[in-house]
Formats: C-alpha cells, structure tokens, sequence
C-alpha cells in the first residue's frame, strides 16, 4: 500500500506528495487526472502578475493602455498576481502545491535546449527530451507518451483524450500509432472554441485521462501584444476554473481528480525580449508547475525547489496510483 507516495522536491524530480492507499501494481480506477498547458506562458506572469517593465516601461507595446492598466495593475505582487488569475491564487494556492516561483528560488525548468514547442510538449509528455525532435514540422513522434502508455492499459483503454488548438498535437501524441482520441480546431489559437468542445467532452464521454493546450499566450506573445496576453492568461486561469467546478459537481469526478497545470517553455525575461523564445534567448526555459488534487498535499508555494518539465509525465500517472517509467529510458537504463 502506498501511505505517502512522495515525488521528490528535489533536482530533476518533481513536485506532489500524493497521500494514497492505492497498490503500486495498479491503478484506483475511480481516480482521474487533467493536464492543462498554456503554450508560452511565463512564470513571471504567473508568480508576479502582470510586468511594470512592460506596462510602463515601453510605450511602443501595441494594445497596453489605461484599460489594461486598470484589469491588470496593482500595487503589490499578491494583488496583481491575483487580479491576473483568481483561480490560481484563490484555490490552487489554498489547496495545491505551486513550483516555479524564481523569487522563492523555486526552479522548473525545461531541459531540452531548443526551447519551443514540440520539444517542450514531447519533454512533458514521455518525460525525457529527444534531440532528434528539433522543428515544429518533426511528424509524428516516435517516443511514446504517457497518455499513450495510459490507454494501452485496460482500465484506460479509450478513456484518454486531448485536445487543443494546435494541429501538430495529431504528430505530438501520435495518434497513427497511439489511436488517442485528439481533437484539434486548426493550427491558429482559439482557446474559447477548445473550452467550448472540452466541457460537453468531459461530461458526456468521461475520461480519466484528459490533456487541455491552450495557445492564445503564446499566439499573443509573438505577436507583441501584451494586452491580450494577458487576457490570455486570465482566459486560461478561468477555463480552469470551469473545468475544476464541472468536476467538483460531478459524482464521477469530485474528490477523484487531479488537476496539473504548467507550460511547455517560457519567455525572455525583459521588455525587450519577452515576446519571444527559443535556444537563444536567456529564461525561455524557465517554467512552472502547479498541481492539487485529493491527494496532492495542500503546500501552496514551495520555496528552493528544482525540477524539471519532464516530470509531469511521471505526476500524470501518479496521480492515478501509477509509477511510469519512459519506454526508452528503461531500455537504455536511463531512469
């Protein structure tokens, strides 16, 4: 019997300390778990709030005005950071565990050097990262996710499911080999459209397993425009929010799911370089992990952590009473 299962708060490991009774042979099949990802996002946004430097400090930022000033400014890093994302600072903090947080010498990182996109989701995803993956047009990945490796097991078999904005998720979680139930809604971000499908989704097909990619940060982070970053952000924080009531009210769901949020990499640090990412720009990837659930012990921030983005694979079968283990790292003995 597993009494407390603790994912280590140390280098490289991540973040929850699962209180359970659950055997280590198997799974609890009334437990549950959602992974929601907002492309981009950076911690600063998240830990701090909205950014002085580029509220104030640049007047050439398009769209940043005495409106958003107003939703997004406070005086103080509590306050701003909670103007930005309630849920996050109301309910997870209360009840979860937040990594991530630079200020509190809180690290997560991701360790796959490129720093963009379908490195970061396949570092997240299987656990490892995988230097033959170096371009968003890669095709379909050969590693094997943890979703994948969760719907191969009987008690998940067609309850896995994702979806996002993003049409090279179809490559990311291989569905030509995996047969996971993905729905994406074209390659330009739409967040609201994913919220839209994925509500109904969950009530009427009821997976255990269910992956969320949000892209509007990232769309808008390129694009310069920190105002609708922002409201990205806050978008993100309350289709959280939604997912976490549609839960709690479900009988199926309340008490039994567990939910992980975080990046797939970050962003410069600096007014001059926030928009962007990639293996040339300093903090791209720095990232957060932000985790509760029934068993996840209710910590809120953590202080001088450090883990890495490749974790989350291992927390998402934890967190229904599974220890994964990477296919390939097993083989080569890496793990």
């Amino acid at each position: 019997m597993w009494r407390h299962l603790v994912i280590l708060l140390a280098a490289s490991v991540l973040a929850s300390a699962f209180d359970n009774r659950r055997s280590a042979s198997g799974s609890d099949d009334t437990t549950n778990v959602i992974l929601v990802v907002s492309d981009g996002l950076r911690w600063q946004e998240v830990f701090r709030g909205a950014d002085s430097t580029i509220l104030f400090g640049d007047a050439r930022v398009p769209g940043v005005d005495a409106e958003t000033r107003r939703k997004y400014w406070r005086s103080t890093v509590d306050e701003r950071r909670a103007a930005l994302m309630p849920f996050v600072w109301g309910t997870l903090v209360r009840d979860g565990q937040l990594l991530g947080n630079r200020d509190r010498e809180s690290h997560v990182d991701v360790t796959n050097g490129l720093k963009f996109s379908y490195p970061g989701y396949n570092e997240m995803l299987v656990g490892y990262p995988d230097p033959r993956i170096d371009n968003n047009e890669f095709g379909p990945n050969p590693n094997v996710t943890v979703l994948e490796w969760l719907n191969e097991r009987d008690e998940f078999k067609d309850r896995v499911a994702a979806f996002g904005t993003w049409d090279t998720f179809h490559d990311i979680f291989n569905t030509g080999r995996s047969k996971l139930d993905v729905h994406t809604y074209g390659s330009k971000p739409n967040d609201i459209v994913v919220q839209r499908a994925v509500l109904p989704y969950l009530k009427e097909k009821l997976p255990r397993v269910l992956f969320v990619g949000y892209a509007e940060t990232d769309d808008w982070g390129h694009e310069g425009r920190y105002d609708r970053f922002l409201d990205a952000a806050h978008n993100v924080d309350a289709f959280m929010a939604q997912l976490w009531s549609a839960v709690q009210s479900h009988p199926r769901y309340r008490g039994r799911t567990t939910l992980i949020f975080t990046a797939d990499h970050g962003r410069g640090r600096t007014s001059g370089d926030w928009r962007h990412h990639g293996e040339d720009v300093p903090g791209a990837e720095e990232t957060f992990i932000v985790t509760i659930g029934p068993e996840v012990r209710a910590r809120g921030e953590l202080r001088k952590t450090s883990n890495v983005v490749g974790q989350v694979a291992r927390a998402t079968a934890a967190a229904v009473g599974l220890t994964y283990r990477p296919l390939a790292c097993v083989a080569e003995a890496r793990c």
